[in-house]
């Protein structure tokens, strides 16, 4: 059963993931397929792919790293479940470098915990955030998780407060001047445009409609039932999940805003929700339910191609 294949983390295990994310980059990309064949066309799909590979193997070595769930894959197959179920998110390439990069940032935030380098820490992710900010400009939102983290991490300072402005500033700035030298000024005053799409209407279809609504439904639940079973255990785990919590927040504004409405942008949440998600079966007792949710999950990825 699908619960227990992935109730451990081993390699082959990632393996198996890769070659199922790999099945859907596939059949997404055929149904996108130029009519003209372009070996160029190709090439750019398994460049694109290896980003996919790398964000996989980040995002696994972050929740190992930081004991956001316990040894298991269940956070990693749900990532790769909703790459199927969002095909979109696939082929953004902006979204996609950006949450790249902010992969790195969280990286960061969530080892403040340890209290080891915390000004290096706070300004490597706000630099990430930086960077992240230049391809996708919503994503400078994600700067306040910084500053959250500050707080619930206890290390207010004033210091603390103000390192992650000087790593934010330092890569916008690198992009000034390179603008500035070559004339293009006006491509480094559109990641000041945050421009507002307020148009929901592409999610009243089928396609987007039914899994947006079990993904919301799936992961509140988990919220309910899980955060009150979090405040009684280690503070580390607990100072993590609120990190987590917010991070969902912020998430969440940043494809609330988004100036393109066309199912990538739900990109962002996908990190947040799946981590959710996975300590929410993880504490089940019953297989048979972590089954049926995951199974529902892949039954989703499947059909939503056929609404």
């Amino acid at each position: 059963m699908i619960a227990n294949f992935f109730s451990k983390s081993k390699p082959v295990h990632v393996f198996n993931l890769v070659i199922l994310l790999f099945l859907y980059y596939i059949v997404a990309s055929v149904i996108s397929f130029p009519e003209e064949f372009l070996w160029l066309y190709f090439i750019k799909k398994a460049a694109f792919f290896l980003c996919f590979i790398i964000f996989l193997v980040v995002t696994n070595f972050i929740i190992k790293r930081n004991n956001l769930t316990l040894d298991n894959l269940y956070g990693l197959l749900i990532i790769v479940l909703l790459f199927g179920t969002f095909k979109e998110t696939m082929f953004n390439n902006k979204i996609l470098f950006s949450n790249l990069l902010l992969l790195f940032s969280y990286r960061k935030i969530y080892s403040i915990k340890s209290g080891l380098n915390i000004s290096k820490k706070l300004f490597d992710a706000a630099f990430w955030v930086g960077v992240a900010t230049i391809i996708y400009p919503h994503s400078i939102l994600y700067v306040f998780l910084i500053f959250i983290a500050i707080i619930i991490y206890q290390k207010i300072y004033f210091k603390n407060f103000i390192i992650p402005f000087i790593g934010l500033i330092i890569p916008i700035f690198l992009f000034f001047t390179y603008n500035f030298y070559y004339d293009k000024m006006d491509a480094f005053y559109s990641i000041f445009k945050l421009n507002l799409g307020l148009d929901f209407t592409v999610y009243n279809q089928m396609q987007f409609l039914i899994p947006i609504t079990l993904l919301i439904t799936i992961t509140m639940w988990s919220l309910v039932v899980v955060s009150p079973k979090i405040v009684l255990v280690s503070n580390n785990l607990r100072m993590s999940w609120n990190i987590l919590i917010n991070q969902l927040i912020v998430a969440s504004v940043v494809v609330f805003i988004a100036p393109l409405k066309d199912g990538s942008e739900l990109f962002f949440l996908l990190f947040p929700c799946a981590i959710i998600t996975a300590n929410f079966l993880q504490k089940s007792q019953s297989s048979n339910f972590k089954n049926l949710i995951l199974y529902l999950f892949f039954v989703i990825s499947i059909s939503v191609y056929f609404l």
